[in-house]
């Protein structure tokens, strides 16, 4: 992937994500993420290559199979908190009813409960972010993609809100394609890791994770057998992308 006569950006990008996965990426900046992201949205064009959601080709065109929650809010400002839940709703053409009905379902999970006629800037950036993913999950698409999404949450708060998607994921069968600069995070969540190295961006690794736990929260999971072994050897797969070391594809730690 170039953007027009400039150097490669990404480079032999293979992975896949089945119904019902965790699959996290994690890498050094620069190394394409989110373009990456763009181009399985549909919103970018590779230069080379197709994007496959749920067995259709989607290359260059978005596809209603998937939610994509990025760092960045993006909340429109002249709308209310509930009016930019309920956004994808409309656009897909619910009923304005229906869309509130549905969207009031999760302001008690996302702890913004008398916040639907707030603004956004009357909010907190960490509650913003909480409306942003309440934007996604309540078009309940198959497929999220998530860009850094709980960045700008406090602690105790990102961890209910990660348990409770690890829950949805594997009562719903929805796939979970992450995005994150924390390690913790990817291993604490993830079925699989896959390990990119910059310039261009390029998959190096790939790690099948098994924590030794059927345990879905995520203390329990930080603290399970296996952590710290995943932990220690995904980062030295990107200590490793500085000095071109780690070609070979590692299935688990």
């Amino acid at each position: 992937m170039r953007y027009g006569s400039g150097p490669q950006v990404l480079r032999d990008i293979d992975f896949y994500a089945n119904k019902g996965e965790f699959v996290s990426f994690v890498g050094p900046s620069g190394c394409g993420k989110s373009t990456l992201f763009n181009i399985i949205t549909g919103l970018l064009k590779p230069t080379a290559g197709s994007v496959r959601v749920n067995g259709q080709e989607t290359t260059g065109h978005p596809s209603r199979s998937i939610g994509y929650v990025l760092q960045k809010d993006l909340l429109m400002p002249w709308r209310t908190i509930m009016q930019n839940v309920t956004l994808g709703l409309e656009v897909h053409g619910v009923p304005k009813r229906e869309a509130r009905e549905r969207a009031a379902a999760l302001f008690d999970t996302y702890h913004l409960a008398g916040h639907e006629n707030s603004y956004p800037g009357q909010l907190s950036g960490g509650m913003r972010q909480r409306a942003a993913l309440m934007r996604t999950m309540v078009t309940d698409p198959d497929i999220i993609l998530m860009d850094e999404a709980y960045k700008a949450l406090d602690y105790p708060l990102k961890i209910q809100l990660e348990t409770e998607l690890m829950t949805t994921v594997k009562e719903s069968g929805k796939t979970v394609v992450f995005v994150t600069h924390d390690i913790e995070e990817a291993v604490t969540m993830s079925d699989r890791v896959y390990v990119l190295k910059a310039h261009p961006g390029e998959v190096i690794r790939e790690f099948s994770v098994d924590l030794g736990t059927d345990s879905l929260q995520i203390a329990e999971r930080r603290s399970a057998p296996r952590f710290n072994e995943y932990y220690e050897t995904i980062w030295r797969s990107i200590g490793a992308t500085n000095s071109g070391d780690g070609r070979n594809q590692e299935k688990s730690a």
